[in-house]
């Protein structure tokens, strides 16, 4: 999974150059108004009923509109990098848990306003989750790999480039636990969410130099997943509820 999540940052960054070596050629208005760049820092707060993960993380940002098939659609991507501790009441504690969540979406804007401008705009969306916990706690547990991919339908209301906000609500969800990196009496786990909602606010503000820094907040909750019987026990992916605050710089 390590590599497979490699190998999609990678591509993504190799698309990203790929757009901004393209834009090079053309005049610098239009090369900025289709491409925008952002680093973010921020803080990721994941909490289950007996257990949390808390850590740094930092983020590639992309936005691309204004292209000539699509000239009033948005698409964005979203690239965080974090390394998390995870503490739990049962499992004991492991440090420097590495996680990895992208975030894909495509707007169009609603009312017939620019995507971006003042207004509102609506769309799809695509995000995934990979956190490694493997490794043996403070307690002798043993951790695995937890994987999850998902399908939102986000809405935005944007006032110009001062502030916006955006909520989002889970159409389905797939999480994979993988167990059988605890023991081969296990088999990994695969468990449908059908249940969940997130709301971003973000504001912004023009530094001297011209850049732009935006910080955020961001609240993602998620209901209890089906229920899959293995080893004549239920498995459940439980409620959770993730924070994340930070704030994300043009470049």
């Amino acid at each position: 999974m390590f590599k497979n999540n490699t190998y999609l940052l990678a591509s993504w960054f190799l698309f990203g150059c790929s757009l901004t070596f393209a834009n090079d050629n053309l005049p610098s208005q239009d090369a900025e108004r289709k491409v925008h760049w952002r680093m973010s820092l921020g803080m990721n707060h994941y909490a289950e009923s007996n257990m949390q993960l808390l850590g740094p993380e930092i983020g590639v940002h992309v936005r691309v509109n204004g292209l000539d098939l699509l000239p009033y659609w948005q698409f964005e991507g979203d690239v965080l990098l974090g390394q998390q501790k995870y503490t739990s009441s049962v499992s004991g504690r492991l440090n420097g848990a590495p996680n990895i969540e992208t975030r894909w979406r495509a707007l169009a804007p609603i009312g017939g306003t620019d995507v971006g401008q003042e207004g509102l705009s609506a769309g799809l969306g695509l995000h995934t989750l990979w956190n490694d916990l493997r490794g043996t706690t403070t307690n002798g547990s043993r951790g695995y790999e937890r994987i999850a991919t998902q399908i939102w339908v986000p809405v935005r209301w944007t006032s110009g480039a001062a502030w916006a906000l955006e909520g989002g609500l889970l159409l389905r969800g797939q999480h994979t636990s993988r167990l059988s990196q605890i023991s081969t009496t296990y088999a990994d786990i695969r468990n449908t969410q059908k249940s969940g909602a997130y709301i971003q606010a973000t504001t912004s503000f023009l530094l001297e130099d011209g850049k732009r820094l935006t910080p955020f907040v961001r609240l993602t909750r998620l209901g209890d997943s089906d229920i899959v019987r293995s080893r004549n026990q239920g498995w459940i992916e439980p409620y959770s509820q993730r924070w994340q605050i930070g704030a994300a710089l043009d470049f």
